[in-house]
Formats: structure tokens, sequence, C-alpha cells
């Protein structure tokens, strides 16, 4: 009889450490499972923007906002959070923000919009569902400051499985030179005094400074960049093959610091060279 009691207690104990182990292994799935779609919820959205200046205000620039959910279900409970930081990311830059446009959330379908304007300091939209499709927003930034600073779009949901808040972000450059004013010259009579002389590709500054197609880049032109009252003037030095050679001239008393003007150049050039890399990515030469 002790025998059997034995033989039973036995087989009931390893009936139970099987039972956990089931259990353990069913709920070590589970976790996994919810783990690759909260992966995936959060890799089938993506937000992108698109930066340009404001003619009439250089402390003013317009941001494009486009959030894209290729999730087959409604995202609930979604909250969607603009700040600005300083290239190290560790200060705040403060902003005053104004919608020139966003849809109206949870009662007209994804591709509609409609004028509205509101007064945020971060938060661009306080709770909404984000259904399948694509949504746009067209914000104008005031930053007093005149620095460079970085933009930092934060997305953030539920989780339909855990309940956990789960995150998608995006992070943009607010360089100065979106809030310069942009001209070109096709005459242009040089009196200012020449300072240093920069090159930059030749398709790249017709298509930033907008230069009509049928006119031409040529010694006699120049190029400016106007913010805050004062102006850099781009008088073409030469032209050779696709390079355009730049004077560098500072215009208007009492210019910005000497800081501005080099970030400016240097931003300038960065552009220019994600220019020829989009346009000529194995840097290829014509014959």
């Amino acid at each position: 009889m002790e025998d059997s009691m034995t033989a039973i207690g036995g087989t009931l104990n390893a009936t139970y450490k099987a039972m956990a182990a089931n259990v353990q292994r069913s709920m070590q799935m589970a976790s996994s499972v919810n783990a690759m779609m909260e992966q995936y919820m959060c890799r089938s959205v993506d937000i992108e923007t698109f930066v340009e200046n404001v003619e009439s205000n250089p402390n003013e620039i317009l941001i494009h906002i486009s959030i894209t959910s290729h999730n087959t279900v409604p995202l609930k409970g979604c909250k969607l959070k603009l700040e600005l930081f300083n290239p190290e990311g560790k200060k705040k830059v403060p902003f005053d923000v104004e919608y020139e446009r966003r849809p109206k959330l949870g009662t007209q379908t994804p591709e509609q919009k409609c004028e509205m304007k509101a007064k945020d300091p971060t938060i661009i939209e306080p709770n909404f569902v984000m259904q399948p499709g694509s949504l746009q927003w067209i914000l104008t930034l005031e930053i007093k400051q005149m620095i460079q600073c970085n933009g930092h779009i934060e997305l953030t949901f539920p989780s339909i499985g855990t309940g956990k808040t789960l995150k998608v972000e995006h992070t943009f450059g607010l360089y100065l030179i979106h809030r310069c004013r942009r001209s070109w010259f096709k005459n242009h009579d040089n009196k200012s005094r020449p300072g240093l002389s920069l090159s930059f590709n030749g398709g790249f500054l017709r298509n930033f400074f907008r230069v009509p197609h049928n006119e031409g880049i040529t010694p006699a032109s120049a190029f400016k960049l106007s913010v805050a009252g004062h102006s850099i003037l781009l008088p073409v030095k030469k032209v050779h093959k696709a390079e355009v050679e730049l004077y560098v001239c500072m215009l208007g008393a009492n210019f910005p610091k000497e800081e501005v003007v080099e970030s400016i150049l240097l931003e300038l050039d960065m552009y220019s060279k994600a220019f020829v890399d989009r346009v000529n990515p194995f840097g290829l030469r014509g014959s």
C-alpha cells in the first residue's frame, strides 16, 4: 500500500512538473508572439518630414509631417509629440507651433484634410485613432533663437496584446539655412569687398536658389542668402564644368555672429554634397 501511494505521489509530482513546464512554455510563446506583433506594429508605421523656409519671417519654418500606417488594424489611443533639442540633444529649444493644416481624426477618411489653427508647444494631436493609410500635418514653427536644432517626433500607442506603450520615433534637422531667404541675380555689379571663396555644384545651386532653367549661371550673376535683415552675398567668381566658385561677402551692419555665418555656409556645403550623392551616387564623371 505504501509503495502504491509513493508511486502515485511520484506520478502526480511528475504530472504537475510537466504541466508547469507546459504552462511556462505557453507563456513564453505568448510573450514571444506579443513581442513579434509589437515589433511588427512599430515597423509598420513610417514617419516622414519635409522642411521649408517661410520667406516672410526668418523666425518661422514650415514643416510637412506625414505618418503612414501599414498595419491592417487601427491603432487606438495614439499620441503625437513634437520637441526641439539643441544639436547635442540635451537641452530643449522653445518654440510656438501653428497648424496650417491637419486632418479631423476619427471623423474623416485618412486622405482628407481640413484647415485648422491651434497653439501648443509640444503636442501636435493629443489623442487619436490611426487608421491604416496616411495622415498629413502642415505646421508653422516659430523659433526665436538663431541656432541649429533637431526636431524629434514621437508617436505612442498601446499594444493590442499587452497594453504596453509602444513608441515610433523620427528625428530630423532644422538648419539655419531653412530660415534664410534665397535670391538669385542674373546681373549683379559686385561692389562689396570679396572675402573667401567656396565651390559648389552648379546643379545644386540652380535647384536650391531656383534659377530658371532657361538662364545660365555666369560670372555676372550672384546668389544671396538673407536672414534677420542681413545678407550673405555669393557673387560668381568662375564656372568650371559642373563646379561654380563663389565669393563670400557679408552685407549689413552688426551682422550676426561669425559662427552663424560659418554654420550657414557649412549647411550649404552639406546640402550640395547630398544633392551630388543623390543625383550621381557613384561619383561618375561625364565625358
